[in-house]
């Protein structure tokens, strides 16, 4: 895990301020006003404290340099400086919960500053490293994981589904479906058993789209495009066969009237481990060919494709011409 000092531990270990203010430019980071990040193992023998903690195996250092990988890293340098420091009643949430839990963070919006999120039942404030909402919860809907103190599951996900855009809250309980961290049926039950004051259309509507079957987060996303953009049909993970019964691909999602395919084409699958890429790429022309030699049309989307209305028009504008509907 990511180890967060703070100026307290280091005064103790025989740190001046002085000596903090020299780490910072070798092995520490300042993360938040008085809680510091082990970034490396330098070599500076006054720094032989924070070296130890660097190679212990348990720790995480940091290794992303730009981008949304980044971003996700950074929430979760932030939100481990919060775990034995949190304002008094204050419970980790949302994403914050979402990182404790081991789900991903489908996405961070363009711009948006890293905030870790709680919940407080009776304080609501914005600083500039933490969103604390005002929400009541009952002592069952709070757990300790690793020394954090966090919404259960089901809270964190009645939480996203409540307060986070509909691809995310999707994609975030997708997740937690399809790797049996919980059920559809499960989640559905506490929710209504906890129903909100407000958005609870909001909450009523994510459910209704949630489906585990999905194996990405940017299946889900897909998904919800979907159903944004009106175009009907789409049914995932299907399996396309020949006339003669014989396999051919399983798909990321098809419509099979349409006899459309929708792909999301993800780099990193070509370049796992124990595989080769020319192969990889090889093998996806074929099964391609197949597809459209059955009459298919193939569409591949890429991630930024999921946030842009192009695609999704071409693929509306061919399901309504192959079905005789009005896009």
């Amino acid at each position: 895990m990511f180890v967060c000092l703070s100026t307290a531990e280091l005064t103790a270990a025989g740190w001046s301020s002085h000596q903090i203010d020299n780490a910072l430019a070798c092995c520490l980071r300042r993360v938040r006003s008085g809680r510091y990040l082990v970034k490396r193992q330098c070599q500076t023998p006054i720094h032989e404290h924070i070296a130890l903690i660097a190679g212990s195996d348990r720790t995480h250092l940091p290794v992303e340099t730009a981008g949304m990988r980044k971003r996700d890293e950074d929430l979760r340098i932030l939100v481990r400086s919060y775990v034995g420091d949190l304002p008094p009643g204050a419970t980790l949430s949302h994403r914050s919960a979402l990182i404790v839990h081991g789900l991903p963070i489908p996405y961070f919006n363009r711009d948006e500053s890293i905030v870790a999120e709680v919940v407080h039942p009776t304080h609501g404030v914005r600083r500039n490293t933490l969103l604390m909402r005002r929400r009541d919860y009952g002592p069952a809907e709070v757990c300790e994981i690793d020394g954090a103190r966090v919404t259960t599951l089901l809270r964190t996900l009645a939480d996203i589904a409540r307060d986070y855009p509909l691809a995310f809250a999707v994609a975030v309980i997708d997740a937690a479906i399809h790797t049996s961290l919980v059920t559809l049926p499960l989640v559905r039950e506490y929710c209504e058993a906890h129903p909100v004051r407000t958005r609870q259309r909001r909450v009523d509507r994510v459910l209704g789209l949630a489906d585990g079957r999905r194996e990405s987060i940017a299946e889900s996303i897909c998904a919800v495009r979907f159903v944004e953009f009106s175009i009907p049909g789409f049914e995932p993970q299907v399996t396309i066969r020949d006339e003669n019964g014989n396999f051919v691909a399983r798909t990321d999602f098809a419509n099979r009237r349409a006899k459309t395919v929708a792909e999301f084409d993800g780099a990193g699958k070509y370049h796992l481990p124990g595989r080769d890429p020319r192969r990889e790429l090889e093998l996806e022309r074929q099964r391609e060919y197949k597809l459209r030699n059955l009459g298919y049309s193939v569409f591949r989307l890429r991630w930024q494709d999921l946030f842009t209305a192009d695609v999704f028009l071409r693929i509306k504008a061919r399901v309504a011409s192959s079905t005789g509907t009005i896009g």
